[in-house]
Parts: C-alpha cells; sequence; structure tokens
C-alpha cells in the first residue's frame, strides 16, 4: 500500500531525473515553489504540480483498501514570441515519458492536453496526466 507522499515522491523522482537529464538548461519548478523570478528562467520553464483528487473504498471486506486518485499538472511556460514547435517537442517528450508508466506503488494513465493560456508576456501549455494508487 502507498501513501500520499509515496505516490508524490516516485513520480517526482521519475519524472525529475528524466526532465533533468533531457532538458539540463530547462529549469522546473514544483507546486508550492518559492515564486518563478521570470527574469532569470530563461526562454521557457516547466511547473509541475501533483494534485491528488479523489479516494474510493474497494471491496466490502471487514478490512477493506482504498483506491486514490490524482493528476500531475504540467505547465510548459514559453515567452511569448516563441513560437509552439520548441513548447509542442518538450510536451510531447513529456507525453512519451508519462503515459501508461507503472511506478513503485502509483500507476500513471492517459495524458490529456489541458488548457492554454497567455499572460504577461508569457504562454503557457498544460498536460494533465491522472494517476492512482492504493492504500
Amino acid at each position: 500500500m502507498t501513501t500520499e507522499v509515496q505516490a508524490r515522491d516516485a513520480i517526482i523522482t521519475y519524472l525529475n531525473s528524466a526532465w533533468v537529464s533531457t532538458y539540463p538548461t530547462v529549469k522546473v519548478f514544483y507546486e508550492n515553489a518559492v515564486k518563478v523570478d521570470l527574469d532569470a528562467v530563461g526562454p521557457c520553464f516547466l511547473r509541475v504540480i501533483v494534485d491528488f483528487t479523489d479516494s474510493v473504498r474497494q471491496g466490502i471486506d471487514i478490512a477493506p483498501y482504498t483506491a486514490s486518485y490524482g493528476e500531475v499538472i504540467l505547465q510548459l511556460f514559453a515567452k511569448d514570441g516563441q513560437g509552439t514547435r520548441d513548447a509542442l517537442t518538450k510536451l510531447n517528450y513529456l507525453r512519451e515519458l508519462l503515459k501508461y508508466q507503472k511506478l513503485t506503488g502509483v500507476d500513471l494513465d492517459c495524458p490529456t492536453p489541458g488548457k492554454k493560456q497567455s499572460r504577461g508576456g508569457w504562454t503557457s501549455h498544460d498536460l494533465i496526466v491522472p494517476f492512482y494508487f492504493l492504500q
């Protein structure tokens, strides 16, 4: 059985080691990080949020277990005027990296595109990866 902390650690460890070796110059920030200094991050950066969204009792036994669900929200920010090709390449890398992975105690599912929005000279592209684990 897995806890929320163990599920988050498994996801972040897997994602971070792959991302840093493939894109060493692109900074990555995690939920509740210090404020991002937009003047110092370069032309793009990645923000990662692990969100726990639901839990369901499994079984009618005296000692049931819990299936817990959540999503990894990946937000790739690029400075306006950069075009979309580079952002789409990075998003495709993340999709292929994370889809249907079985990590220690947590399973990732099908990545889906999220919202795309522009604000303050930056455009963000979201990718949402659902996951589940047993408690």
